[in-house]
Parts: C-alpha cells; structure tokens; sequence
C-alpha cells in the first residue's frame, strides 16, 4: 500500500508541475520580441502565475532588451503581489480544498508546516470543500491527541482514496468505501520519534464532474496498455494496472483502485516514431513504443520525478 501511495504522491507532483503555467523575466522579453502589444503582454501577466525577478541588475537588463516602463512596473507589481500572497498563506492554518497539491497546519507547538494532499477519489468525481475541512480536522486531532506526547505532532501528508484490502486492520470504522489517511510524525512512550500513519472510514458525498465534447473525444481515441510491474530506481515492484495515453493526457488506473490525477503531455518532443518526451522544471515523462528490453509489446513509459525513476513496461 506505501509504494502505491508513494507513487500517487510523485505522479500528483508531476502533474501539477505541467499544469501550472509560470512566467518569469525571459517569457516577458520573448513575447515583447515576438511582436505582441504593450496591453497584451500586460493582461498575460496579471492573469498568470508568474516569478519575476525584479532586482535593480534584472531591471536594468529588461530595459535594455526594449521592455518599456509600464511592463516593467506591471512586473514589480506582480511579483509584490506574489511575495504577499505567499506570504499570507503561510501564516494561516487551513485545510485543503479539493484540487490542492498542499496545504499549512500547525504542528503539537502551533507552528506551521506544509502538508501534501491528494484527492484520490476517481478522476470524474470531487468532493464539497466543507465536508474536505471536516474530515481534515477531525484526523488531526485524531492523530495529535493518540501521541505519548501531543506537542511533537507534526503531519507530513493528507490522502482522501478508496478502500483497500489491508485497511479493515487499520480503521476503526470498517463500513465505508472511502478512507482519509494521514501520515505524520511525533514521539513514542520511550522519547524516540516514529512516523506513522492514522486512517479514519469516510464516505462522502461525492460531486459529478460535468465533461466537454474535447473530454469525451479525448477518450474515444485514447491508446489502452497494461502494466504488471513497476521498476523504481532498478527495483522490480509487483503492481498491475492500466494506462492510458491520450492526445492531450496521460492517465494511470491501478488495480486496486487507486488512479492519477490527468498529467498533461500536450507539449511534447517529438524523438522519433511512437517516441515523445514531455519535461518541466522538476520532472520527465517519456513514452518510447519501440522499446523491446522488457518483452512487451506496447513499450515504455517513464517518469523521472522527486529523485525517483519509474519505469512502466507496457503490454496491449
């Protein structure tokens, strides 16, 4: 179940890593270069995430590339804007709404820190925020109050998925079809510290997403492969399941249940025939159909994220 988490977390990160767009000084310089208006550029960049270097050396060299006065202040303002957010969000302990990769809580001494998240219901559904916030409060509490010593609480992650097998000896409530698992951090009966994980049965109520014509298209002509074992840094790990690899999105369904949230792979390099790469500033994903190492008849898919390495063998 930890490897099947572990991989859950490391495909949530490359997706969020591809779905968040960030402007930082060159992509300004390259569409100032690329002819687009003054007001443009300006509305691109109060309507996306950006990060700005805005140091009087990088000023200097914005104007000497032509960025005129009024994109340079649109650029300190933004950046201002991000620095305060920032700022702001990392003095409140909130929890997570759905489409969040992460969120702050306080630790046993009322300080914060930062907590992954995964919403890992099936990729069709998501659930109410308030009823998210309850459950969130109640594990943490929950697994704050059962340490030795409560001030040495520190949470790490928070994953809401279906059930599995081995959870009905973890979980005092066995009735339901949904478990919110924490895994956090705190001190033992002897004063040395452990990790552990603290599970709650839940069953929300789950909310429909609606989906566009491009969506349902996207899953008319989608390839299908399956998967029966995963490579980690060179280590083989039983584990079956499915991918999907469609024209904008990769998916992954596990057969326990478990699915990835869509990775886009729309930008990709093109290598070669069945052959593409897609990167960003913290993770690769690589399809490769020609490959024949492991005896499959459907090639590789490979993702490179967070210092680990997986490698899919795929089979039709």
């Amino acid at each position: 179940m930890r490897k099947i988490i572990l991989l859950l977390i490391l495909l949530s990160t490359i997706q969020n890593s591809y779905c968040q767009e960030i402007l930082n000084n060159q992509s300004v310089v390259d569409m100032f270069e690329l002819g687009f208006e003054e007001q443009t550029i300006i509305d691109k960049i109060e309507s996306t995430n950006s990060d700005f270097d805005t140091s009087i050396e990088a000023l200097k060299s914005l104007k000497q590339s032509g960025l005129t006065p009024s994109l340079l202040s649109v650029m300190i303002k933004a950046s201002k804007s991000r620095f305060t957010a920032i700022t702001e969000k990392q003095k409140k302990a909130l929890p997570p709404k759905p489409n969040d990769t992460e969120f702050y809580w306080e630790d046993g001494k009322g300080e914060l820190v930062k907590v992954s998240f995964l919403l890992n219901i099936g990729r069709d559904f998501t659930m109410d925020e308030s009823e998210l916030a309850g459950f969130t409060h109640m594990i943490m509490t929950q697994a704050k109050m059962e340490l030795k010593v409560p001030s040495s609480f520190r949470p790490a992650s928070l994953i809401v998925r279906k059930r599995l097998k081995q959870d009905k000896y973890l979980t005092k409530n066995n009735n339901t079809e949904y478990v919110i698992q924490l895994g956090s951090s705190g001190t033992n009966s002897y004063g040395g510290v452990v990790d552990g994980i603290t599970l709650l049965g839940i069953n929300p109520k789950l909310i429909t997403l609606d989906k566009t014509e491009d969506d349902i298209l996207q899953e008319q002509n989608a390839n299908d492969f399956k998967f029966s074992k995963v490579y980690m840094d060179g280590k083989s790990i039983k584990m079956s399941g499915k991918i999907t690899i469609q024209k904008d999105f990769l998916l992954m369904d596990y057969e326990t249940g478990a699915t990835s949230p869509p990775i886009p792979i729309k930008e990709k390099d093109i290598l070669g025939v069945n052959h593409w790469k897609v990167e960003s500033n913290i993770s690769i994903i690589e399809y490769n159909a020609n490959e024949t190492k492991y005896n499959t008849d459907g090639g590789v898919l490979i993702f490179v994220s967070m210092g680990q390495k997986m490698i899919y063998p795929l089979s039709r």
